[in-house]
């Protein structure tokens, strides 16, 4: 049966639906106007037979991109990704296949959102279209028949018994590694994992060193199957001097470090790498992974995340924390005249995820609070911004946060100058985002739909 993905975008025009009992997705013709995407059209494979379904949106005058042409059955469609703007008007769109990828046709300005299930390829769409493509939603079905969902096991960490112990939690595969180096070893290391559509970045482990790190990306079909390293005397206790990392392309990422006394590898035939675990102190003392059979279906089914737009004044660093399950925990630092700095601590899966401090923190500290999660989430944050005597541009003088409880947590800060809001009806807030340099600029969300 196939997975039926929310339409992105607004609700205007008719709602259609291309349906979901086709095997392939084989052409997509598109155009872009003026105010956003004209209309789509696609050719499907049924019952051996290529069929076209009708064009949705108008054809007008808008010049046609080429046709995105899909070599079935060798190739499949994989994910779109788009963009559409207040009005409700997808903007811009790009198809990907496991071979390759559109341009971006029409603009890709505005809200972004994903159309994508790992391990699955798309068989259909639905969504709304009137003048223009106002949302366009998927249906994705396995590549092969689904095996059934198997609980991660956990391999024992391998290397010193020192420091504290540390838990990444198991995922749908590891995106990035970044090992730190230290003079003696492996100073820290940090990971980011994928779940359906969505990033998550790891806590940094241990502690970098001025000599940095060194780091590689996986392709999307991409995944570890062997890690292995050396352990040794540091400092008179046992520490991690080296890792390596071996993935299903034959590839071998690192030695990174240098060759210690006892060796180790961590393995499993037929498995893949999707977390990691250990302990760590000054350095990486022991490291350990999660594994999952070989195409299993995903951990954590994929549900598409909204990034609203953030508020507030132009000034500072832009930052991101991405998309999680839930929020945790909100700290809220506090300045004389605005938002000082915020931190979050997020949950992932079994993992709890500790966020960057954004801003800088002052004398006066930090407010904050903490969720009863799972029961309970962020639903809406109010807030004001103001210019201030000595900045160039606004700053957050005020942050309020709402839960489904109902609880109202704060006013953090005071209010004054120009008022917003961020929610989204029907979602919770599941992550944060915005810019900061000494105080906080600007501040935005990111939502999930409500599903229970």
């Amino acid at each position: 049966m196939a997975q039926k993905v929310e339409a992105q975008g607004g609700n205007g025009g008719n709602q259609w639906d291309d349906g979901s009992e086709h095997e392939a997705v084989t052409k997509i013709q598109t155009a872009a106007g003026g105010s956003g995407i004209q209309y789509v059209q696609f050719d499907y494979v049924k019952n051996g037979q290529t069929e076209t379904a009708p064009l949705r949106g108008i054809k007008g005058r808008a010049i046609a991109a080429d046709p995105f042409v899909i070599n079935h059955p060798e190739e499949h469609l994989v994910s779109v990704e788009g963009w559409y703007d207040s009005s409700g008007i997808i903007q811009g769109l790009k198809f990907n296949s496991n071979k390759k990828s559109s341009d971006v046709i029409g603009y890709n300005d505005g809200t972004p959102f994903t159309l994508q299930v790992q391990d699955k390829k798309i068989t259909g769409f639905h969504g709304f279209a009137g003048d223009n493509l106002n949302s366009l939603g998927a249906y994705f079905s396995p590549l092969i028949a689904a095996p059934p969902s198997v609980p991660p096991k956990k391999l024992e960490a391998k290397g010193g018994v020192s420091g504290a112990e540390w838990d990444d939690g198991a995922h749908d595969n590891v995106k990035k590694v970044s090992v730190g180096q230290g003079e003696d070893g492996v100073a820290a290391v940090k990971f980011e994992y994928t779940n359906g559509s969505q990033v998550v970045i790891g806590a940094e482990r241990g502690t970098p060193t001025l000599l940095g790190y060194e780091e590689f990306e996986l392709e999307s079909d991409e995944y570890i199957t062997i890690v292995e390293g050396t352990y040794d005397k540091i400092l008179g206790s046992d520490g991690l001097t080296m890792l390596t990392f071996k993935t299903n392309k034959s590839r071998t990422y690192g030695p990174y470090g240098l060759e210690g006394s006892t060796h180790f590898d961590l393995k499993e035939e037929g498995h893949k790498i999707t977390g990691f675990h250990g302990r760590a102190g000054a350095t990486i003392s022991a490291i350990g992974v999660y594994l999952a059979p070989v195409g299993t279906i995903p951990l954590t089914p994929a549900q598409p995340t909204k990034k609203l737009e953030a508020k507030g004044g132009e000034g500072g660093t832009s930052w991101d924390d991405g998309a999680f399950d839930g929020v945790q925990k909100v700290s809220v630092g506090q300045a004389q005249d605005g938002i000082s700095a915020v931190k979050f601590v997020y949950n992932k899966g079994s993992s709890e995820i500790i966020g960057d401090e954004h801003g800088k923190s002052t004398l006066l500290g930090f407010e904050e609070f903490e969720l009863d999660y799972p029961s309970e989430y962020i639903t809406e944050v109010n807030g004001t911004f103001d210019r201030i005597f000595g900045s160039d541009s606004a700053v957050l003088t005020m942050l309020t946060f709402k839960t489904n409880k109902p609880a109202t947590y704060g006013p953090f800060g005071l209010t004054a100058g120009e008022a917003f809001d961020l929610k989204e009806e029907g979602h919770k807030i599941v992550g944060f985002h915005g810019s900061a340099g000494d105080l906080l600029h600007k501040f935005g969300v990111h939502v999930l739909p409500i599903t229970n």
